[in-house]
């Protein structure tokens, strides 16, 4: 027989692991549950083969809340050592036993005290916690996953602390003729308390209208007839503020260009289409179904086909 000389005990390699504060927690909560001290204890206890963690349906069923048999002494001494369970192995792979193809509740007469009692009621719980826990650890690298393969995430804009406009203020020229209000007077049928449910501007007929978005985002126009008086309407939708829904109204006629669309790019004309008392610019937003208070950024980004960027701010040229 060949001498063989022990190799040196290998050097552990430092490796560095970047994780939201959810799976941290859930992580550290995954230790306790097993008595490890930390989760460095953990990794190196799953790598040794010392845990392991599985399906929940590999589990089988559950049996009685009874230990089959009064634990020994020996399992009494080890009761420390059985709260690191975080699995239950297959009935007919535990412990490295192969007995006969039977059923679990059939086949547990046969299974050594050790491996039956891992599948009472009592380590339920512990399995059901450290499931949960590694599922707060899986889950958020999932998710960054899928945001990596299926785009850019949502881009965010700050509603509440935006600001507005309001009649006599200018943006990209032209003055604000009227802002969201309740209109004690309509200014064409007379009608009192009339919403007004957007920002009025003096543009000459003929001014473009441009799709309103993140630099890049695929921008979709349906251009409708508004029988309430805003007459051609340019409605957009895109991908990065999906509950936002921008409206164009009083449009040149023929002019509004339903399809898709990049933002940035010219989607309308200005016009005085429906009721007006003259050519102007109504522009509009909604959340989730209700008008508010349009926000400048998104006027200016409308009127002159400049991009945002993912935090709401308008791009410069």
């Amino acid at each position: 027989m060949n001498d063989v000389t022990p190799s040196a005990t290998p050097t552990k390699r430092r490796c560095t692991v970047t994780v939201s504060a959810r799976a941290w927690h859930g992580s550290k909560a995954a230790a306790q549950s097993v008595g490890c001290g930390s989760i460095s204890e953990l990794l190196e206890k799953l790598g040794n083969g010392e845990l392991a963690v599985v399906l929940a349906d590999e589990v089988g069923p559950p049996v009685d809340g009874q230990q089959d048999v009064v634990p020994t002494a020996s399992a009494t001494k080890g009761a420390s050592a059985s709260a690191q369970v975080v699995t239950a192995w297959p009935l007919d792979a535990a412990d490295g036993y192969s007995g006969p193809a039977q059923s679990p509740v059939q086949s547990k007469a046969w299974l050594p005290q050790t491996v039956r009692s891992r599948f009472s009621l009592g380590k339920l719980p512990k399995l059901v916690l450290t499931a949960t826990c590694a599922s707060l650890i899986v889950l958020p690298i999932l998710y960054v996953l899928d945001l990596r393969l299926s785009g850019s995430p949502k881009a965010t804009v700050d509603l509440e602390g935006a600001l507005t406009l309001k009649t006599g203020d200018t943006i990209a020229g032209y003055d604000v003729t009227d802002h969201m209000r309740i209109r004690p007077v309509h200014p064409v049928t007379g009608a009192a308390n009339v919403p007004h449910d957007g920002v009025d501007l003096a543009t000459p007929s003929g001014t473009p209208v441009y799709a309103v978005g993140v630099t890049g985002d695929q921008v979709t126009v349906e251009c409708w007839w508004d029988v309430d008086g805003g007459g051609w309407v340019a409605e957009q939708t895109t991908e990065s503020y999906p509950q936002l829904v921008f409206q164009s109204l009083h449009l040149l006629e023929n002019e509004c260009r339903s399809g898709k669309f990049t933002s940035g790019e010219v989607i309308a004309l200005t016009g005085n289409s429906g009721l007006g008392s003259g050519e102007h610019y109504d522009f509009r937003v909604k959340l989730d179904g209700r008008y508010i208070d349009p926000p400048k950024q998104f006027v200016e980004a409308a009127l002159t086909g400049k991009t945002l960027a993912r935090d709401g701010k308008l791009s410069e040229f």
